[in-house]
């Protein structure tokens, strides 16, 4: 479904004919944490962000669309950390596949958010990277794809983003 002599689609379009893999990627994330939020309003959420956007084929909608259920997830956590400093926080953790593990071993949403951030500033694609694999739940195969590059590279970039990253959570738990 690429786009004919690079015409932009419109999202919406494109929305509709991924909508199942958007579903599935959304309820991967979803049935590991303790969210209350449902698949289908985590995709209808990144569709209402998305719905006005222009896009380029396949592949840059799935990358948008991984980054606005990433924003939808991170205000969520932000909205329940707002009742009271600390209180309500989303805990996971980032293991070698990209799942989430249970809340009890893990750190917080907000807490992957800035260091994401901290890394996106740092390297572009190594964030693009987890964005896509831990927001997005996209596999390496399908990353490969989004990003236009081997799946050696994705998961040698997979492996480089998680390690700075454990490394800023580390640092960042130490400082006051």
């Amino acid at each position: 479904m690429d786009c004919p002599s690079g015409v932009p689609h419109d999202a919406a379009g494109l929305f509709d004919s991924l909508y199942d893999e958007l579903k599935r990627i959304a309820h991967r994330h979803l049935s590991s944490g303790r969210n209350t939020l449902a698949t289908t309003a985590l995709v209808h959420e990144a569709y209402l962000k998305l719905a006005d956007v222009r896009v380029a084929d396949e592949a840059h909608l799935l990358n948008l669309a991984s980054r606005a259920m990433r924003q939808v997830l991170v205000d969520m956590a932000r909205a329940r950390g707002c009742d009271k400093r600390g209180a309500g926080l989303q805990l996971v953790t980032l293991d070698d596949r990209g799942d989430i593990r249970s809340p009890d071993e893990g750190l917080d949403v907000l807490a992957l958010e800035q260091s994401l951030s901290r890394l996106e500033r740092a390297d572009a694609r190594l964030a693009q990277v987890v964005q896509l694999h831990f927001f997005g739940g996209l596999s390496f195969p399908e990353m490969s794809r989004v990003l236009g590059v081997t799946e050696r590279t994705v998961f040698r970039d997979w492996r480089t983003a998680r390690a700075l990253i454990h490394a800023d959570l580390a640092q960042s738990a130490v400082a006051p």
